[in-house]
């Protein structure tokens, strides 16, 4: 993030990404869900109910790091981003309850690039997080 003044205690910016591989992440969303399960009692009213399979849809946009590059991500692959835990918050575990399982990252499932006469490519990479699949080791994305 560039210096700034900030007179709020609302999130100002994202964390540094002076590292940044395959994009300088400008934007960062996750959006959560899951699914539900009802059960009825004799006369079809719910009495029960099962809230499962939590996940998150997560979106990153920004520059493109490196002209010529790829977003580092193939989809299918896992990513982490610096930005999931920031100011003390660990966004990927958020309105989750139980413990994330060893390993559980990002899986990337779609990724964008686009560019302009007048200004730098941009790439988005779009992903989805099950915090109770194991995927094993992520490249890091900050």
């Amino acid at each position: 993030m560039s210096q700034a003044t900030v007179y709020a205690t609302s999130q100002f910016g994202l964390a540094a990404d002076a590292t940044a591989t395959g994009l300088f992440v400008g934007t960062v969303s996750f959006s959560n869900s899951s699914e539900t399960a009802t059960a009825p009692d004799h006369i079809g009213c719910d009495v029960g109910l099962a809230v499962y399979n939590f996940k998150k849809d997560v979106s990153v946009d920004g520059i493109v790091a490196t002209k010529g590059s790829n977003l580092v991500a193939n989809i299918g692959s896992t990513i982490t981003l610096a930005n999931s835990s920031h100011n003390g918050r660990t966004r990927l575990a958020e309105q989750f309850s139980g413990s994330a399982a060893s390993g559980a990252a990002i899986i990337v499932t779609g990724g964008e690039t686009s560019g302009t006469a007048t200004g730098f490519e941009t790439g988005s990479i779009t992903g989805i997080y099950h915090p109770f699949v194991a995927t094993g080791s992520a490249t890091v994305l900050t």
